[in-house]
């Protein structure tokens, strides 16, 4: 990364005489302050108690919006370049990276005192741990993950965006970062009791590794993809692979999104005096918000058509039809946006509209490991004696699908991006450094991300082998980061031994961040495995 960070910058500041520059190091205070300053708040609330500081939750919220103003400064930036409005986006980010940051350590905080510091023991073997503040460190669930994913991201960004050739890499990353940021909000922030056999100091050691790692490599997607601008990639062919992206996670990926129904479904949870369940077997249509998502569809598909005709046979009203249709799905997805919303808070006592046909998947949840030796009749028939007395209190949230609902979202952004870059593309273009700098910046990064995840897989196998007694089990989590690892390995094997750069190469770093999101999301949600747990 430093070497990454030395090639975007220049000898001499013009203008500057010699003996008047600036010590390097004052160019990555954006990035040290909030460390300093989240080190100081943390010790706040680890002397003063939980009222001192705001909560984890709170902070994690603030550096989100914070995130997203500096992300949407740093685009503005693109069509109207002020170098006011270029520091202020940096110290925006900078901002949102003290919140990120001290949310996390925070949270750190929490979950020693939430059970009195009582793992100076191991768990198993009841030895004293040396080492036993780290069992705390937050990296039990999804959400802690996310968390330090977008913390890893973000440092990574300011790390390389000091200098103002650079300050591009904003306006990619922190999108990505504040969708990161969004789908943890969604997931929650809720505690878990983590697993007695995964209490080993090698945990903060590999899944803070992990969150590095991938943040790191969300920044060369960014930039790879900055690069394809540059490289006259036209936004009608980012269109079509845009639309056909989203088309093919709503259709083949996402079991919430049913087109012969019309209607996006969640599951409802119930509330009690001891927090909130999530019924798992249980979905509930949402009347409305199907049309909208497969108008959405139905608009992308007229893109894809139009565009194809225009990119192979430079069909000029196609062209410009359908940018029409891009536009017009980027409305449809916003009010199918906000008309989910809607719904999720307006919705109260939605057992009656539940679908008898879920009764038995409800009795089988409900009778655990009893369920097996239980008549289905039986089983239907607890379910409904449990949906005649708890129904009138089913609500919905969107903490119950977190994924699919940032799915959404983050087509939406996707979308909006596309037809930005539509707009102003020769502007974008010329505000980026030059191709070899992207090409090279890209080559480093990914040179980081490649590091980080080889030392992700040695040590998620020395921790493997502490737990479970075996350093490889072809667990489909391992098997997603080896795969994402050696795409990287293609990618610097084709540059090193092959020549390889430019464009095949950002392509190549793209597929490798791909298959990073599936490793980081696809286990815990759609592959069953020994990592599910998270």
């Amino acid at each position: 990364m430093s070497e990454a960070i030395k090639s975007m910058n220049v000898p001499t500041i013009v203008g500057e005489p010699l003996g008047l520059r600036r010590p390097r190091w004052v160019n990555y205070l954006p990035a040290l302050l909030p460390v300093v300053g989240a080190a100081g708040l943390v010790t706040a609330r680890a002397k003063l108690g939980a009222g001192a500081v705001p909560g984890d939750g709170a902070l994690v919220v603030l550096g989100l919006l914070c995130y997203i103003m500096a992300a949407a400064m740093h685009v503005t930036d693109f069509w109207a370049p002020i170098r006011l409005l270029q520091r202020l986006a940096l110290w925006t980010a900078s901002l949102g990276f003290f919140f990120n940051l001290s949310g996390w350590l925070v949270r750190w905080v929490a979950a020693g005192d939430r059970e009195n510091w009582v793992r100076m023991t191991s768990q198993i073997t009841g030895e004293y741990h040396a080492w036993w503040f780290f069992s705390y460190v937050p990296f039990a669930n999804l959400y802690d993950l996310s968390v330090a994913f977008a913390m890893g991201a973000a440092f990574a960004t300011l790390l390389i965006e000091h200098r103002p050739n650079a300050r591009f890499v904003g306006a990619l990353s922190l999108p990505l970062i504040a969708l990161v940021l969004i789908l943890a909000i969604f997931i929650g922030d809720t505690f878990i009791d983590l697993p007695p056999v995964l209490d080993s100091y090698w945990r903060p050691i590999h899944v803070g590794v992990a969150s590095l790692s991938y943040g790191v490599a969300l920044v060369s997607f960014a930039i790879a993809v900055m690069y394809l601008v540059k490289d006259g990639v036209k936004p009608e062919a980012m269109a079509v692979f845009a639309a056909s992206f989203i088309v093919g996670g709503l259709i083949l990926f996402s079991n919430s999104f049913s087109v012969g129904s019309l209607a996006y479904r969640l599951t409802p949870v119930i509330n009690h005096d001891a927090g909130t369940m999530i019924v798992k077997p249980l979905r509930v249509a949402l009347p409305g918000v199907g049309l909208w998502m497969t108008l959405s569809v139905l608009l992308l598909l007229t893109v894809t058509v139009c565009f194809v005709l225009y990119l192979y046979k430079r069909n000029e009203r196609a062209r410009r039809f359908g940018h029409l249709a891009l536009r017009a799905s980027l409305l449809t997805q916003a009010a199918g946006l906000g008309w989910l919303f809607y719904q999720i808070r307006a919705m109260r006592g939605v057992g009656p509209q539940v679908d008898p046909g879920q009764y038995r998947g409800l009795g089988e949840w409900l009778a655990g490991e009893e369920a097996a030796r239980m008549p289905v009749e039986q089983l239907v028939q607890g379910a409904g004696n449990w949906m005649q007395q708890n129904g009138g209190s089913l609500a919905l949230s969107v903490n119950a699908n977190p994924v699919e609902v940032a799915s959404l979202i983050a087509a939406f952004v996707l979308t909006l991006f596309v037809v930005l870059f539509g707009v102003g593309n020769e502007r974008i273009r010329a505000g980026l450094p030059a191709l070899e700098k992207l090409d090279s910046l890209v080559y480093k990064t990914v040179g980081v991300a490649f590091a980080g995840l080889a030392i992700l897989l040695v040590t998620g196998a020395v921790w493997a082998n502490e737990s479970w007694g075996r350093y490889w089990g072809w667990d489909a989590k391992e098997t997603g980061a080896l795969v994402a690892w050696l795409a990287y390995a293609g990618y610097l094997h084709t540059r090193i031994s092959h020549g390889w750069s430019g464009r095949r190469s950002a392509y190549f770093a793209l597929v490798g961040f791909m298959l990073v999101i599936f490793t980081y999301l696809g286990v815990s949600y759609l592959l069953p495995g020994l990592h599910s747990y998270a």
